[in-house]
Formats: C-alpha cells, structure tokens, sequence
C-alpha cells in the first residue's frame, strides 16, 4: 500500500464504513467548547450556519457558534457544531475556533487524495473492494482520541464512494457522492464568519 505524507488509509474504519453506528459514548469526553455549551449557565449568543452536507444515506448541518457564560459575561468560546443524522441516529460535535485550520487543511487533503482516485490511491493499480483515505490529522493509529471529536475521510466501494465522517465515540455517517471539499468551504466560512464576531 502507498502511503504520502498527505495520504492515509483509515483501516480503522472499514468495518463500518455505512450507517451511524451507536458505541459507548460515555467513555468519550467532550471537547473544551461542549463542554462548555452545555454548561447549565451558557447560552449561544450567535450563531450562523456556514454549510450543510446532504446525501440520500446522511445529513450534516455546519453551523458557526460564539457561546457565553451568562454568568460569567466575559467568558466566551467560538467555534462550529456539526449536525449530523442518518437513519440510525444523530449526533452533535463541537470543535473550537483553535482547532479549525487543521481541520480544515485536512479536508483539503482528503478531497486531493480522492480526486485521484481508487486506483492509484490503493497503490496496486486496481480498487480494492473497500479503501477509505484521509489525512494525517486522523490517523490515530492505536491511541484512539478519548474526546467527542469528528474524523474524516473518503471510502471507495464498489459501486459507491463518498465521504465518511466519524464521530469519536458515537457514529459513522456516510455521504455517498459528496466529498470533503464541502467540509474545507465551510470551515472557511466559518473562520470568516467567526472574524467578524
């Protein structure tokens, strides 16, 4: 298998590379900015959808976020939530303002691994019967995150491939015919959006 420095291959999804699929999500922690939303005293003092993501097996909702400590007035995080849902379930991850570049140059990384396509992606010249590619950001290898986090990556099945957003902790949802091109245009809107907030 070939392996670049902006190419990876997410093994560790192949099981499931389809619908939501439910696991414990106890054991995954919330990010800083979920945390802090959900807090009894928080409350969203902005908002602005930057996106959406639909496909006939999925639906993501992009949406720009500035929260604050109604207690604590001068305590304010910024940052996008991610909706997702499918048919199997749904599913909220919060990432911070800090964290949103490398996001999103790792969706720049999968949509230029995917439009090359199976073949030379797979590094054999042929498609094997399931690839998923991504970028550096999520391969974890065997230290799986034990925060309530979002990866990426694009599958190549036979007769399908799309992208593939998995949610640390709680589902996988897939998006066939759709790629993370629309994730990187959003997290830009995003980005800007949150500029002038």
């Amino acid at each position: 298998m070939k392996f670049t420095g902006s190419l990876i291959a997410l093994l560790a999804l192949l099981p499931v590379a389809g619908q939501a699929q439910a696991v414990a999500a106890a054991a995954a922690q919330p990010t800083p900015l979920e945390a802090f939303a959900k807090q009894t005293a928080s409350l969203v003092a902005w908002s602005g959808e930057a996106g959406r993501i639909d496909s006939r097996e999925a639906h993501a909702v992009i949406t720009a976020l500035v929260v604050e400590d109604s207690a604590q007035p001068p305590d304010r995080l910024r940052g996008v939530r991610i909706d997702l849902a499918d048919q199997d379930g749904k599913d909220q991850v919060y990432l911070g303002e800090e964290t949103l570049p490398a996001f999103k140059k790792a969706f720049d990384e999968i949509g230029q691994s995917a439009a090359r396509g199976c073949s030379w992606n797979s590094g054999e010249g042929i498609c094997p019967p399931t690839l998923i590619v991504g970028a550096a950001l999520f391969w974890y290898g065997d230290a799986v995150p034990s925060v309530h986090t979002l990866t990426a990556g694009h599958y190549f099945r036979r007769g399908s491939t799309g992208l593939l957003l998995s949610t640390i902790g709680v589902g996988r949802f897939s998006f066939p015919d759709q790629d993370a091109s629309q994730l990187s245009a959003a997290f830009a809107r995003v980005v800007d959006q949150l500029k002038e907030r």
